[in-house]
């Protein structure tokens, strides 16, 4: 009887000894965990500070750009991007886009109401990339102050309350392109289509045409086709238009006197500033849209973690 209490108390001992053992491994392991998460948020809010001073310094740039000359164009020293460059325990780089030579969606209704032109050219836009023109009238719907259904294709208050999510239409401007996706036939593979193209900015904003893709050109001057906007990005490679006077005499004799100055530019005011930072064991990527007004210090519309 007492070899039998003795050999339980050594398994009790044993098994006691056991799940200390394995409870200070546990406690460890956790430990070790809580260090490494503490370690990744402190080399997080360093990467945002670091992003943060990259941003800055693209402010800079713009500003002191603005200040030497009025014109934005494909050879701007801005527009180059930079290499990772080392910082203390890391790494940062990005890029500068211009996001006038985009068509804003926005330009679409000003004031509460649908502008002719714009509206237009945006149906042209749609159509050469290869989207239904129709949908220009779900935008207008979407951003007009009146409750009244654009054909075809528009879409009120009455079509989005009856979705599966309802929701009313915003009667205001967009405030940044995934919002798009709110809009009725929107959806991820259009949204995809047309980021390259378009952009999201307050106001009426003109087309900078020293950055304009071919298929933004032939939608904001009416009657060009593709080919011939093709043929004006082209010989624009190595230089840059001078002015919208300059850009209006490359354009084919017959559509000289339908561009309107009020549509191009060969400035811009609004730019995002991508910044890819690496940090310690942290990776991400950041953007923010600036806008410079004059040649004053471009003012952070936005800035967030992608």
């Amino acid at each position: 009887m007492m070899r039998r209490q003795h050999g339980i108390a050594i398994l009790t001992a044993v098994a006691t000894a056991a799940l200390v053992a394995t409870l200070a491994v546990w406690i460890a392991w956790r430990q070790q965990l809580w260090f490494a998460q503490v370690e990744n948020q402190v080399d997080l809010v360093e990467a945002r500070g670091v992003a943060l001073a990259a941003v800055d310094l693209a402010r800079l740039t713009l500003r002191d750009d603005a200040r030497r000359n009025q014109i934005d164009h494909l050879q701007e020293p801005w527009n180059v991007p930079i290499p990772a460059i080392p910082v203390e325990r890391g790494q940062a780089g990005g890029r500068m886009v211009d996001l006038q030579g985009r068509y804003n969606l926005n330009n679409v209704v000003q004031n509460g109401k649908a502008v002719k032109e714009e509206v237009a050219a945006c149906a042209r836009l749609f159509e050469s990339l290869g989207l239904p023109p129709e949908r220009v009238n779900a935008l207008i719907d979407w951003l007009d102050a009146d409750s009244q259904v654009t054909y075809p294709g528009g879409a009120e208050d009455t079509d989005y309350l009856n979705q599966p999510r309802p929701q009313r239409a915003a009667n205001q401007p967009l405030t940044n392109l995934q919002s798009l996706a709110l809009v009725r036939g929107f959806d991820a593979a259009a949204i995809e289509r047309l980021a390259p193209f378009v952009a999201v900015l307050p106001g009426r904003q003109a087309i900078n045409v020293n950055f304009a893709e071919p298929e933004v050109l032939s939608a904001v001057v009416p009657g060009l086709s593709l080919a011939e906007a093709r043929g004006l990005v082209s010989s624009r490679s190595g230089k840059h238009y001078e002015s919208r006077e300059d850009f209006i005499k490359a354009l084919p004799e017959r559509l000289r006197a339908d561009v309107r100055g009020d549509m191009i530019a060969v400035q811009s005011n609004y730019f995002l500033n991508e910044v890819e930072v690496r940090f310690g064991r942290v990776s991400s990527r950041y953007a923010a849209e600036l806008e410079r007004g004059g040649d004053g210090m471009p003012r952070i519309v936005w800035f967030r973690r992608n």
